[in-house]
């Protein structure tokens, strides 16, 4: 009995003992509660707040993934009049002026037609002076059709392709006594092969802050009323907000009621894998052009004026653009023009300039989410501004590769004019939006525009009836480009933040033989190669459809 007493009381005091050592090892105070993450929103941006600070995250993006394909048809690149005359029989090169052809004499040679029709006969000057074979530039002069020595016949272009992109973007926003301040960035990766694909890169889309009215980074364009449109291949619209955002230094002020005013200092050259840039030199990719960039004097000076109110939102806006370029082909040249006595006037410097308009109409009587478009841009010397550029999958008019390309360029050094042309480019676009059901709805596009080069004449050829030099001389390019558009985009939002989306566009160019046109070459490259005087191939036109899938997030 004694035994079993001091048994239970020695374990009554270690379980006493145990209890008081745990009971020393607890915090002296409460224990602090969990912090959960709490929603937020500033400046629109609704995110959630990081721990300890009053910073508003958010995350946001999208993953896409689209089959394309599209119409093929004959392809025409660009040559020279030493190309025409080398196809035509003639010596394969020139001197550039003032130096005997072939002798003290005029020679002629007879020409076929391709398909038959009557010879004709075309007359070689004794000296280059008299014609311009001297002119190496890869203008319209000439059309060399697409030739498997080329590799770019409808065999060797795809019909069909794929892209796929990825898209990440990252809010950062806190308030201030100065308004919010926010910092944004998305990158861009993609993958694509086949037609009318993105290729395969990872890229900076945009990145910029925001605060007191500045606007600093690479961000959207506030020349652009809207981007290139609701389809993924654009109608003509100057899109520099869904794509090729320039980097910035923008101050917008604020009015009240929706109105705002900023003035911007934008870009004017490449913005990596987003885009080129407004500085445009040629059509490239298809042809060659001697005509470059020169240093960045100044950025492009941009002027807006946007309100925004329930009925929707209307801007007006301009922007002067600096034109400093040389002609690389004859800038290492002592003379130019037809005499061989000038000067080469193979540098230049100008300022180009657009203006551009444009209001949405919100139309909730039709349906919710329902709205009109209509904008349009005008240009001198600022091609890229015209939203011409950028058309279908900015392809110049050359709709997936079929016919010429418009030549597209801020300006054009004539060697026997030894003077600068430029281009003056307008176009219309609008837009139609209407949801049949909160699920289904409906995209319609159009557009038109015109590209018009100065002292290009027109009307006839080298080796066409009537065609004094003078003339002949003067149209390297086509002196009037017209060309429309029209699309279709059918959507399906089965699901919150999930789109099915299938888009049909056509587009059409027609452009003007140049006066100094002089014919197309056949076979390039091959031992039948042959030269067609006269021979225009003008209009350039095609289809394209796409069906993409998109998740929001």
């Amino acid at each position: 009995m004694t035994l079993i007493k001091s048994l239970l009381l020695g374990s009554a005091a270690g379980i006493v003992a145990v209890a008081s050592a745990q009971a020393a090892d607890l915090p002296t105070k409460k224990a602090a509660p969990v912090e959960y993450v709490k929603v937020c929103n500033v400046g629109g941006i609704t995110g959630w707040t990081l721990p300890g600070s009053d910073t508003c995250v958010k995350f946001s993006g999208y993953i896409t993934a689209q089959f394309t394909g599209g119409n093929l048809n004959t392809q025409y690149n660009f040559g020279s009049i030493a190309d025409a005359v080398s196809a035509a029989g003639f010596p394969a090169t020139f001197p550039v002026t003032g130096v005997p052809i072939g002798g003290a004499a005029a020679t002629t040679t007879t020409v076929v037609p391709s398909g038959g029709g009557a010879p004709v006969t075309v007359t070689v000057p004794a000296t280059a002076s008299a014609f311009p074979f001297g002119d190496t530039q890869n203008t319209q002069r000439v059309l060399i059709k697409a030739s498997s020595f080329q590799n770019n016949t409808t065999f060797n272009r795809p019909e069909t392709g794929w892209t796929t992109r990825a898209n990440f973007g990252f809010d950062i926003a806190s308030n201030t006594a100065y308004g919010p301040l926010i910092g944004h960035f998305d990158l861009n990766s993609e993958n694509g092969n086949g037609f009318d694909n993105t290729g395969t890169q990872t890229y900076l889309n945009t990145g910029y802050l925001t605060w007191a009215g500045i606007t600093a980074g690479k961000a959207q364009s506030f020349y652009s009323f809207t981007g290139g449109g609701d389809n993924w291949a654009n109608f003509a619209s100057p899109d520099q907000k869904g794509f090729n955002e320039p980097d910035l230094l923008a101050y917008t002020a604020s009015f009240g009621g929706g109105f705002t005013a900023t003035i911007a200092a934008q870009s004017p050259g490449g913005n990596g894998g987003s885009g080129g840039g407004t500085d445009i030199t040629g059509p490239g990719g298809l042809s060659t052009t001697t005509t470059q960039y020169g240093g960045q004097k100044w950025p492009d000076i941009v002027g807006a004026l946007h309100v925004k109110q329930g009925w929707g939102e209307a801007q007006v806006s301009g922007v002067v653009h600096n034109v400093n370029v040389q002609d690389n082909l004859y800038n290492s040249l002592t003379t130019c023009g037809l005499s061989g006595t000038l000067g080469c006037n193979y540098q230049h410097n100008q300022v180009g300039w657009g203006v551009d308009a444009g209001v949405k109409i919100n139309l909730p009587s039709f349906g919710a989410g329902d709205d009109a478009l209509l904008t349009g841009s005008y240009t001198q010397s600022a091609v890229w501004y015209s939203g011409l550029p950028d058309m279908m999958w900015g392809e110049n008019g050359q709709v997936n590769g079929n016919g010429q390309p418009m030549y597209m360029s801020d300006a054009y050094f004539n060697p026997f004019t030894n003077s600068w042309s430029k281009p003056t480019a307008w176009s219309v676009s609008a837009l139609i939006e209407h949801h049949f059901t909160p699920q289904f709805y409906l995209d319609l596009e159009g557009s038109v525009g015109q590209l018009k080069w100065s002292n290009q004449g027109g009307g006839c050829s080298l080796f066409g009836v009537g065609c004094a030099l003078a003339s002949g001389v003067q149209g390297a390019l086509s002196p009037t480009a017209t060309t429309w558009l029209v699309g279709a985009d059918l959507g399906w939002n089965p699901v919150n933040n999930l789109n099915f989306d299938l888009e049909l566009m056509y587009q059409s160019t027609n452009q003007a033989a140049p006066a100094g046109f002089a014919g197309t070459i056949y076979n390039w490259g091959q031992s039948n190669v042959f030269f067609v005087p006269g021979d225009w191939h003008g209009i350039s036109d095609g289809f394209a459809g796409r069906f993409r899938i998109t998740r929001y997030f």
